[in-house]
């Protein structure tokens, strides 16, 4: 009688210390900076995240009359995405950007930081270089 009493106690030691983990475990993830996977190389910067709370850039270098095809999709959250030659002003800022595809011109040789921020995000950004421009599709 006495083995089956602490047997029962063990085992909702057991199950009562998995909870807590487990609890413990989600709280932690809600907060993670970024769950996903990013792609980027001279012609294209990719994201795919379940969690993006937090910022990434890449650079790319353009020349003048080509483009940036954006693609965006945000499940969830807040997301925003900037495009700027070095120092200049953005020659693009979107905010809270919820789903969208759309080009940006580039008119200046030059690189060009592409910067994307979540905050409690989901979804996806794809942005590319088009050849020949806006125009030249």
């Amino acid at each position: 009688m006495r083995e089956h009493k602490y047997e029962i106690k063990r085992c909702l030691l057991t199950a009562i210390t998995v909870l807590i983990v487990s609890t413990l475990l989600c709280a932690c993830m809600h907060g993670a900076a970024f769950d996903g996977s990013i792609t980027e190389d001279e012609d294209h910067f990719d994201m795919t995240f379940e969690i993006l709370n937090t910022s990434y850039s890449h650079e790319l270098k353009m020349k003048e009359g080509e483009a940036l095809e954006v693609t965006v999709d945000a499940e969830s959250g807040n997301l925003s995405l900037i495009i700027q030659k070095d120092d200049n002003k953005p020659i693009y800022q979107g905010n809270k950007i919820k789903s969208a595809k759309f080009q940006v011109g580039i008119d200046t040789e030059g690189t060009y930081t592409l910067t994307v921020t979540g905050r409690k995000a989901r979804g996806y950004v794809m942005i590319r270089r088009v050849e020949g421009g806006i125009n030249g599709e």
